[in-house]
């Protein structure tokens, strides 16, 4: 065997390689390390995510959060509609979502509904038909 031999070996060697790995990153690409599907399109739309934020701050309607042995309570200063999405980064199948279109001042999560840990805590809510956001990393023990 003359050495264009070998490099013709090793070249299709290498190309079968690299066609073995796209192969691999298309089928299994439903696994993205991103945290939302969307995540590009939230990005652009950040601006109305500020907005409901600074909205929250400026009109002091943002909830106090406690954690016990029984469970987390959130507490609204006003009755609001919401929608909670609580987010775990370690095990993205433990995500919950909790929502509620009748007005409500005071929400109670029971212990055995999340898990130990650390949770991004994302609360959408509304009162008055204006929108505010609420976002927080929050410690279940």
């Amino acid at each position: 065997m003359n050495w264009g031999t070998k490099l013709l070996i090793g070249m299709g060697l290498f190309m079968g390689f690299i066609a073995t790995l796209v192969t691999f990153m298309i089928i299994n690409n439903d696994k993205d390390a991103l945290i939302e599907k969307d995540y590009y399109e939230k990005g652009q739309n950040y601006d109305l995510d500020y907005k409901a934020m600074q909205d929250a701050r400026d009109d002091k309607i943002i909830p106090i959060i406690t954690t016990d042995e029984k469970g987390t309570t959130i507490l609204f200063p006003v009755a609001v509609t919401y929608e909670m999405l609580w987010r775990r980064l370690s095990d993205p199948n433990l995500d919950r979502t909790f929502k509620s279109d009748i007005p409500e001042a005071e929400v109670f999560i029971p212990l055995n509904d999340l898990k130990s840990g650390s949770w991004l805590l994302r609360i959408q809510y509304k009162t008055n038909e204006k929108n505010y956001l609420y976002q927080n990393k929050i410690m279940i023990p």
